[in-house]
């Protein structure tokens, strides 16, 4: 509280009961010589849009008035696509690369940088969210997936900062901006029900969304409610491999590769690139996404007006994966050796791996299902004073986003065989085994485990903005607030103990053929060659939990994975807008101190038994952010802008965590580190926007971002138990450049068609501190590019939608995804004013996904996600 009061104790006596400045008074509030319900009348009939041709208008005129470098979507718009999450929505617009999982879009990143280097708002607030994966560590970008695209009003990306606008943002900010009860249709529901179809899962789904607003008769108060339910089983194809590392051989006497695990022993064969395992997947799940939304608007008098938004959304997200196994580095731990290899590009690319030695397997077939579920909520108020000189506005919200995996269990079903893998083919991954995949009685129970993990994310915010109308040459409006917000984000892992053969799986003694399950259909159509393995014994995954019903599981809190990171920060800002004969610009500065305490738990002693001791950690550090932007109309439809900036974004979760997990026997391990510094960057724009007609653009922006320090992993001796080990530990390694283009063009052409194409170029490099090489920068698309074709008039709407982003580095480890397009369509067919008919189809060219580890032969992933068909109605009921 006594930051809080150091902060607005100032801006209090600042402030009088005066008003806000001309252009906020156009855009939040109305002229006061007209009645509350005159005020709303006018609004409705001016911003009331149907057509598809208005929409565009709108958002281009939302775009070529800002006064920062942006760009929108608006409703309209996005109901004319078939996009079914926000994220989805807006892969639309230039300069947004899309992340999907399961064939979903999940998260997005702005030019050129990763998800959690982005920051998403509601309303303008931070809103919460988590992931319900169960190796999923918290990020500080958003899980989309819990946003339906039906709550949006309008979608704005900001890439260029203002002063009163929050921090952390590295490429840009993501603005949801949710429907106005005032600026809606009173007393209309608007109904919207699908059936959804998917070509790989072969199952249909129901998709339901209903918008109500009211109006009371005073016109000075409105309510408006919107309900999501979206239904989706889906099913994933996939060949996989994992934890990819440098491992170390030597030859024995009958030329075989044998694994050294000596740390100071010389080797034959250093540092070579091998795989820890893999598999044939099939990864099913039943999603069913629940939103619930209400937003408030009261005019209590001709100076106040109060507006409330709450939002709970809900996921729930259980799933199976059946995985049969190839796994070398398990083998090679028991005594395997390897023959029959190949080495390219220092990478172990094809090998056949002998029965183990120390243990009665070697490889085996994962059945894995889980119960998970993810939810965010948010409240919102915001009460806003217009006086004759002054506006103040008053914010006060929470939000908070929890859940994960409840139950995570796994079965292995293992054997001890001759059996190679071969990864030498581009975008396959080929295994033979000796002991058949399709003899069920010959893979045992190895292991059983029933694992879960949990997370929550939980913010506050209190914020204060006050605008003062200069009125003097040419300086416009003086802005200035503070704000004090509060975010605690903690991470929990449960595992269970004592799964092996000499206990829970030796106390089921079965095999594979106790679980009997008909394989699906299709499985890897068009994915892989003869010599991929595409059929296996399938289990029963009912069966299996049933008989994982009667073990007595004991879980234990996964000490290494556990954290707990808060922060509290403290913002005030001020800003002068300028405006002149054929400009507008405005200069501010924002300052925010940052209070930031990391607890862990650290691992002191592993022997007899490990020990952990929780430990905690403070830093304080404070970012100076000036702003400038600054538009110039060179002519009555040609403006160009340019924006210099000073931006941060805070490092991910568990990256601060002040923790160190080592195997002492390998003498390594990782570490976080708490004193990590922000990413920070000074940033520069320049664009060219040309709007030839009203429903025209054709434009140009370039930027500059010159980032101080990326992070990096810094691999060093430590003593720890008396013993030096080789610790990775993240560091502030060198700085690096993201620089890019984007290129704009949309046209009403003529008769109904028309075209919205953007293409982004990126260029983003960085040398490492640790060795002085050149090395990607994350989540950096060289070449992304969105083309859509339509066609519209007053009966019919046809989209065809293409988006494409070429190879990028995720950001995980040495993990680069390759080029990715995906074609989407809708065509709407509008039988009267109140009904339409939707037929909506996803991925029409079954794009397929795939990830490599270092180069390509070394891929992590090859998933097929199918195609996916939505057929239904809108139709919209009105009481008056």
């Amino acid at each position: 509280m006594k930051r809080i009061c150091h902060l607005f104790l100032p801006l209090m006596l600042l402030y009088m009961p005066f008003a806000h400045s001309k252009a906020d008074q156009e855009s939040q509030s109305q002229p006061h010589s007209q009645k509350p319900s005159e005020r709303v009348e006018n609004d409705l009939s001016r911003i009331e849009i149907r057509a598809f041709h208005d929409s565009v208008v709108k958002s281009l005129n939302i775009k070529r008035f800002s006064d920062q470098v942006s760009d929108s979507i608006s409703a309209q718009e996005i109901g004319k696509f078939p996009d079914k999450n926000v994220a989805e929505a807006l892969q639309r617009i230039t300069g947004i690369s899309l992340s999907r999982v399961q064939g979903e879009g999940e998260r997005i990143g702005v030019r050129g940088t990763t998800p959690e280097q982005n920051r998403t708002y509601l309303n303008g607030q931070y809103l919460a969210s988590a992931d319900w994966w169960i190796s999923s560590l918290p990020s500080r970008g958003f899980n989309f997936t819990l946003l339906p695209a039906d709550i949006v009003s309008s979608l704005e990306v900001y890439k260029t900062p203002k002063a009163n606008q929050d921090e952390g943002s590295l490429g840009g900010a993501i603005n949801i901006k949710t429907l106005d009860p005032l600026f809606s249709d009173p007393g209309v529901l608007s109904v919207t029900s699908q059936l959804q179809y998917n070509d790989l899962s072969q199952q249909y789904d129901p998709q339901l969304s209903a918008v109500y607003s009211w109006i009371n008769e005073q016109r000075d108060f409105a309510l408006l409610f919107t309900v999501n339910h979206h239904s989706r089983s889906l099913r994933r194809d996939g060949l996989e491999s994992w934890g990819w590392h440098e491992r170390s051989y030597n030859l024995d006497d009958a030329g075989q590769l044998v694994s050294n695990t000596q740390a100071n022993q010389q080797s034959d064969l250093q540092n070579i690139w091998s795989p820890g395992g893999g598999g044939s997947a099939v990864f099913q799940q039943d999603r069913a996404l629940s939103s619930f939304t209400t937003s408030a608007t009261y005019h209590i008098d001709e100076l106040w007006t109060l507006r409330g938004h709450l939002l709970h959304s809900e996921l729930n997200a259980d799933n199976s994966n059946q995985n049969f196994l190839w796994q070398p580095g398990k083998a090679l731990d028991a005594g395997s050796t390897i023959s029959n290899y190949q080495i390219i590009d220092n990478t172990l690319a094809h090998a056949s791996l002998t029965p183990a030695q120390s243990q009665p397997f070697n490889t085996s077939m994962e059945a894995i299902w889980r119960k998970a579920q993810i939810q965010t909520q948010s409240i919102h108020l915001d009460l806003l004073y217009t006086g004759p000189w002054w506006q103040a506005q008053y914010q006060v919200g929470y939000t908070h986003g929890s859940g994960g995996t409840s139950e995570d269990n796994t079965a292995q079903f293992a054997a001890n065989t001759h059996y190679s893998f071969d990864t030498r083919e581009n975008k396959n991954i080929k295994t033979q085994y000796d002991v058949s995949p399709l003899a069920p009685l010959k893979w045992f129970i190895s292991e059983a485990r029933n694992d879960s993990q949990d997370g929550n994310d939980t913010g506050y915010f209190l914020q204060k903005d006050f605008t003062r109308d200069l009125s003097f040459q040419h300086f416009h409006t003086l802005k200035f607030g503070g704000k004090y917000k509060r975010h605690k984000r903690d991470f929990i892992r449960m595992r269970s103990q004592n799964g092996g053969l000499n206990g829970l799986a030796g106390q089921l003694n079965t095999t594979l053929a106790d679980y009997p399950n008909e394989f699906i259909s299709g499985y890897l159509d068009g994915i892989g060659s003869r010599d991929t393995l595409k059929a296996y014994s399938f289990a029963d995954i009912n069966a299996l939990s049933r008989d994982f019903s009667t073990l007595d599981f004991v879980q234990t809190e996964e000490k290494t994975s556990r954290f707990t990171i808060e922060e509290e920060t403290l913002a005030g800002y001020a800003m002068v807008e300028f405006a002149g004969e054929g400009y507008k610009a405005n200069l501010g500065l924002r300052v925010v101190s940052t209070w930031q305490k990391a607890g862990a738990y650290e691992r002191t002693a592993s022997s007899p038994t490990d020990t952990y001791d929780w430990q905690s950690t403070s830093k304080h550090y404070t970012d100076l952010l000036p702003s400038l932007n600054i538009q110039f109309d060179l002519t009555e439809h040609l403006i160009s802008r340019f924006a210099v900036a000073r931006v941060m974004s805070r490092a991910q979760f568990h990256h601060l965590m002040p923790s160190t997990n080592y195997n002492v026997t390998q003498a390594q391990g990782q570490g976080g580190n708490p004193e990590l510094n922000p990413y920070r960057a000074t940033q520069y724009d320049f664009g060219l926007e040309w709007y030839f007609t009203d429903s025209a653009l054709a434009s140009i922006a370039v930027f500059n971002k010159d980032v101080e320090s990326f992070i990096e992993f810094n691999r060093a001796l430590e003593l720890h138990e008396g013993i030096l080990m080789s610790i990775d530990r993240p560091i502030n390694g060198a700085g690096g450049v993201i620089r890019g283009v984007e290129l704009s063009y949309q046209q009403a052409i003529a008769y109904g068609f028309g075209v919205i194409a953007n293409y982004t170029f990126v260029d983003g490099d960085r040398n490492t501190q640790l060795n002085g090489n050149y090395d990607w920068v994350p989540g950096t698309s060289k070449h992304s590019t969105n083309l859509t074709a339509y066609y519209e008039n007053s009966s019919v709407s046809f989209r065809l939608a293409y988006n494409y982003r070429t190879q990028f580095a995720t950001g995980i480890g040495e993990t680069k995804m390759d080029d990715y397009g995906q074609l989407d369509g809708s065509v709407t067919f509008s039988i009267n004013d109140d009904l339409d008919l939707i037929l909506e189809f996803l991925n029409l060219n079954n794009e397929i996904i795939y990830t490599f580890d270092r180069n390509e032969y070394a891929p992590t992933a090859i998933y097929q996600n199918g195609r996916r068909f939505y057929l239904g109605a809108r139709y919209r009921f009105s009481s008056n």
